[in-house]
């Protein structure tokens, strides 16, 4: 599969041709077959909105993962505050996508998720019900958390883990062709993993894709700057991408 926007567009089509009903954490029993749709936002809260747009298009909703402790965007920051509301305007919720790697082996870290919960509800302005792991270790995958008494569901939990056929495209690369999964009919759940920074209109490579993103963070950073310097060009010339 390709990692662009219409070959996205293309596998909605051949779920919906081969009857599975998008679904999220908490409706997903009320179909015989049913399919997930999950996007992890590590990098990129913009490419995130162009997912949302691109799937509210296709008349399907799905749920979009955020860091409040990313190193690449802040949630609290005002750009990034209207995205995420442009992505709920869109129909899709907002999770937590939590980094265990931040705390110390002595941390409880379903207190930690709870905590960071609370915090991108306030954020966001609106109860934060699920949450998925960042490059979760074995021990976390095995733990089946149950998080605020069982309230904000836990994407990595058995159920959605174990007992849904699930698949992801972490590292630029579906390790299962997902087509094929979608046509045999061998499974009545489905969980699809997929990351917004990797699509486009037009097919990358990792590489390419990458670049575009690091070339792109140093515009925002200048624009930036000039909210806050004035007369910058005369200090600093504006990157080219």
């Amino acid at each position: 599969m390709e990692f662009t926007f219409g070959a996205y567009g293309k596998l909605i089509e051949c779920l919906r041709e081969y009857g599975y009903c998008f679904a999220d954490y908490l409706n997903y029993k009320n179909y015989d077959k049913s399919v997930i749709l999950r996007h992890d936002v590590d990098m990129d809260l913009q490419k995130a909105v162009e997912m949302a747009k691109f799937e509210f298009d296709l008349g399907v909703s799905s749920t979009y993962y955020v860091l409040i402790t990313s190193d690449f965007y802040n949630v609290f920051s005002k750009n990034n505050q209207k995205h995420l509301q442009e992505i709920i305007g869109f129909g899709h919720t907002v999770g937590l996508h939590f980094d265990e790697a931040k705390y110390g082996q002595e941390t409880d870290i379903v207190e930690a998720i709870e905590e960071e919960a609370a915090l991108l509800a306030q954020c966001i302005g609106t109860e934060v019900t699920t949450v998925s792991m960042h490059r979760p270790s074995s021990k976390t995958l095995e733990a089946n958390y149950k998080i605020n008494g069982g309230k904000i569901v836990n994407s990595y939990g058995t159920e959605f883990f174990k007992n849904f056929k699930y698949v992801s495209d972490s590292r630029r690369n579906w390790r299962e062709n997902v087509f094929e999964m979608a046509k045999s009919g061998e499974h009545s759940k489905l969980h699809i993993l997929t990351h917004p920074i990797w699509y486009d209109i037009n097919e990358t490579s990792m590489k390419e894709c990458l670049k575009e993103f690091v070339s792109r963070a140093s515009i925002e950073r200048y624009e930036t700057l000039v909210d806050n310097i004035r007369d910058l060009n005369e200090v600093l010339n504006r990157p080219d991408i």
